[in-house]
C-alpha cells in the first residue's frame, strides 16, 4: 500500500497536484507509524515538510518537520535529527524567529559534530552565520562563515565555497572593513566564472565595483582615489558586458548610471554624459520614467 501511495505522490508532483501529494505523504506517514516503522515515518514527514516549504507554507513545514523530528528521535537517528533541526532553523530564520533559529541550528551543529557529519556542519555553520548577519552581529557571524568556508574547501564544494565566501564578504562589509571583503568577493567571482554562472558572476563583480567606488570616495589621497576609481570602472564595465550577455536591461541601465557617476568623479564629463544618455534610453525603453527623469536632472546639473 505504501509503495502505491508514494507512486501517487510522485505522479501528483509531476502534474503539479500539490494537495494530492500532501495527502499521499500524510497517509504514507500514518501507515509507517501504524507499522512501527519510525524511519519511514520520519522520511515521509520530512518530505512533507520540504514540500510545504517549497510552496511557501512555512508554519505547516515547521509542524511537519517537528513530527519528523519525533520519529527520528524514536528511531535513534541522530544524523536525520540534525538535518531536521537545521531545516527548522532555516525556516525560523526566514520568518524572523531568530532566537529559535539560533537554538535549532546550534542543536543541529552539535549533533552533526557528534556523528562526524562535517558536510552538514558546514551547512549549519553557514546558516547560523546568516542568522547573526540578520541580527546585525557580524562579529559573531564571521567566525562561523570562516569555518564554513574551510569545510567547503575540504570537500572541494566549489559552488558552496563561492556562496560562503560571499557571506563572509557581506559580514566584513557590515563591519565597514571593505578592503578585507574585496578578496573574498574576487575569489567567489572566479569560482562562479569557472562554474559558468554568469548571473552570480555579474552580481559579485558589481559588488566589487561598488566597494572600490566607496573606497575611492572615502579616501583623501587623490592618487589612491584614482586607483580605486580605476578598479571600480573596470569591474562595472565587466559587469555591464555580462548584463548584456544575460539580457538584463535593468541591471545594464543601473550600471550605466553608476559608470556615469564614477566618470564624473574622475573628471571625465564627456564620458559620463554618454553613459547617462545610454542609461536614459534604456530606462525609457523599460518604462522606468522616474529613473530616466532623475538622470536627466543630473545631466542638466552638469
Amino acid at each position: 500500500m505504501t509503495e502505491q501511495l508514494l507512486r501517487q505522490v510522485r505522479i501528483a508532483l509531476q502534474n503539479g497536484d500539490i494537495p494530492t501529494a500532501i495527502d499521499g505523504l500524510e497517509r504514507a506517514a500514518v501507515a509507517a507509524s501504524e507499522a512501527g516503522d519510525h524511519a519511514s515515518e520520519g522520511r515521509h514527514l520530512g518530505n512533507l515538510g520540504l514540500l510545504y516549504r517549497r510552496i511557501g507554507m512555512k508554519e505547516e513545514a515547521l509542524i511537519a518537520f517537528h513530527r519528523a523530528l519525533l520519529s527520528a528521535r524514536a528511531d535513534g537517528d541522530r544524523l536525520t535529527e540534525s538535518g531536521l533541526l537545521g531545516n527548522m532553523g532555516n525556516i525560523l530564520r526566514e520568518i524572523g524567529r531568530y532566537d529559535d533559529a539560533v537554538t535549532h541550528l546550534g542543536q543541529a551543529l552539535t549533533l552533526a559534530q557528534a556523528v562526524d557529519d562535517q558536510r552538514g556542519r558546514g551547512i549549519w555553520l553557514a546558516n547560523l552565520g546568516l542568522v547573526y548577519d540578520d541580527l546585525h552581529r557580524p562579529e559573531d557571524a564571521i567566525p562561523l562563515h570562516e569555518e564554513s568556508v574551510t569545510l567547503a574547501r575540504t570537500f572541494r564544494d566549489q559552488r558552496g565555497l563561492a556562496a560562503r565566501l560571499s557571506n563572509l564578504g557581506n559580514s566584513y562589509v557590515t563591519l565597514n572593513q571593505l578592503e578585507a571583503a574585496i578578496p573574498l568577493f574576487e575569489e567567489a567571482a572566479l569560482l562562479f566564472r569557472d562554474l559558468g554562472d554568469k548571473n552570480a558572476l555579474a552580481q559579485r563583480l558589481g559588488v566589487i565595483g561598488n566597494l572600490y567606488a566607496t573606497l575611492g570616495r572615502a579616501t583623501k589621497s587623490r592618487r589612491a582615489q584614482l586607483d580605486f576609481f580605476r578598479k571600480a570602472l573596470d569591474h562595472y564595465q565587466r559587469t555591464l558586458t555580462l548584463a548584456r550577455e544575460i539580457n538584463d536591461p535593468v541591471s545594464a541601465a543601473e550600471l550605466l548610471r553608476a559608470l556615469g557617476s564614477l566618470r564624473l568623479d574622475v573628471g571625465d564629463r564627456e564620458g559620463a554624459l554618454a553613459d547617462f544618455e545610454r542609461a536614459v534610453t534604456l530606462y525609457t525603453t523599460l518604462g522606468l520614467t522616474d529613473s530616466a527623469a532623475a538622470i536627466r536632472a543630473l545631466m542638466e546639473d552638469e
